[in-house]
């Protein structure tokens, strides 16, 4: 299988903060950019390591993340040189060290968009969480400066008992930053957060519940979940024919179009289930990616548990990496999930109306007008891989060889809704 879509590349373990529900171990204290250490990957090995992932899939989406990235004094000449690959390359931050100077460094070295967390209105509560006084202001300072910059911003909130009731008026308060996408993380247990336990299964279900009427009326910012599979059975439920189920937002990618790169070089199907597939220093990528037994188990899963008969699999399929959390086996049941398979029909995702067969497609990948690139521009950095892949399917199935706007325009009304940006 090669459909990989998004790397998230952990460069470096050092941090300037110490989050109690980190899953990288990390070195916290860290104040200065710095060389790779020892144990990472050096200079010269992360340049191969990205020429490897070019030849798997050259518009790859990058996540270059830590550890803060920044901390790692080459973050600039990596972002540099797998944006020359043609690669979408993305960065995640606390934002404590972006001033002016390094957002518009960021912007010229290729960086398209940025993450950065904010975990509650309260800056007092964000700052507990991240521990360290003052990072809410810093983090707000650094979204600002980086949407100024040009950069395409992404604001992370980890969703807890304490902050749930907050999401709304932080969907808000993100828009009015001029964030372009807003994702709620709902938190695996590994790492350094193994012995933390917030959300029951029942309250995960009602989060995400109103998570999903938030999604209804977002109005102009992208609302996103991670680490929540489950969202696809409530979206179901409530819409059989939710655009975001056309899209696959929500679904669990680890593994299928996703992964994750250690420091250290291990390849793991997600950041959050610490299973190495292979270690670049000793394999290639490709090899890695193509051939590794742990990544094809997840392609075609035997899951276990109530996830191996609930009628809403094919939609869902569970969080693979909460599973190896609480049971140490990733094809056991999610553990979060409040369903109870009810032996019902399978429910199919939806597809657009009129799609033929995997057959019936063309043989010939469609071709991008310059006018249908340009609007695809405007579509938020976080999900334009999502929104060209649903595009060139929908082409695909109508035996088009080419994309235009117009084309484009024809999908949108068809229930991709805000996605594809300004006419």
């Amino acid at each position: 299988m090669n459909d990989l879509h998004i790397v998230s590349w952990n460069i470096t373990r050092r941090c300037n903060l110490s989050c109690a529900h980190c899953y990288l171990p990390a070195v916290t204290g860290m104040e200065r950019p710095g060389p790779a250490s020892d144990t990472e990957l050096a200079e010269s090995e992360a340049f191969r390591l990205i020429d490897q992932v070019a030849e798997v899939s050259p518009e790859v989406m990058l996540i270059i993340s830590g550890g803060e990235p920044l901390l790692r004094e080459d973050v600039f000449a990596l972002s540099a040189y797998a944006a020359g690959k043609g690669m979408m390359v993305v960065l995640g931050s606390s934002g404590l060290l972006i001033d002016d100077k390094v957002a518009r460094r960021l912007r010229e070295s290729g960086v398209s968009g940025i993450s950065i967390s904010l975990d509650s209105m309260d800056s007092r509560l964000h700052d507990s969480i991240r521990r360290h006084p003052g990072a809410w202001r810093k983090a707000v300072a650094a979204i600002e400066r980086c949407r100024d910059a040009g950069l395409s911003v992404q604001i992370n909130t980890v969703v807890t008992r304490g902050n749930c009731g907050e999401l709304p008026a932080l969907i808000d308060y993100s828009r009015s930053l001029g964030a372009r996408v807003f994702s709620p993380f709902f938190l695996v247990c590994t790492g350094r957060g193994e012995k933390l336990t917030d959300l029951s299964p029942s309250q995960h279900e009602e989060i995400l519940s109103s998570v999903v009427d938030l999604q209804a009326r977002s109005g102009g910012i992208m609302v996103r979940t991670r680490c929540a599979p489950t969202v696809r059975r409530i979206l179901y439920d409530k819409n059989p024919e939710s655009p975001l189920l056309k899209l696959d937002a929500g679904r669990c990618l680890a593994g299928l179009s996703y992964c994750r790169i250690s420091p250290e070089g291990d390849v793991t199907p997600c950041p959050y289930m610490p299973l190495s597939a292979g270690n670049v220093r000793a394999r290639a990528f490709g090899d890695i990616w193509l051939n590794s037994g742990l990544l094809h188990s997840l392609r075609t899963p035997a899951l276990k548990g109530k996830c191996s008969e609930c009628d809403y699999r094919l939609l869902c399929g569970g969080c693979r990496a909460r599973a190896y959390a609480a049971c140490k086996d990733y094809l056991e049941e999610d553990p979060w999930c409040h369903y109870v398979p009810s032996g019902g029909k399978m429910k199919i995702p939806p597809s657009f109306e009129g799609e033929k067969s995997e057959s019936a497609r063309s043989a010939v990948k469609p071709i991008w007008t310059k006018e249908a690139e340009e609007r695809l521009k405007r579509v938020p950095m976080f999900v334009r891989g999502m929104v060209r892949r649903a595009v060139e399917r929908h082409a695909e199935v109508r035996g088009m060889r080419e994309i235009t706007p117009a084309l484009m325009e024809e999908v949108k009304k068809k229930g991709m809704g805000g996605g594809f940006g300004g006419n």
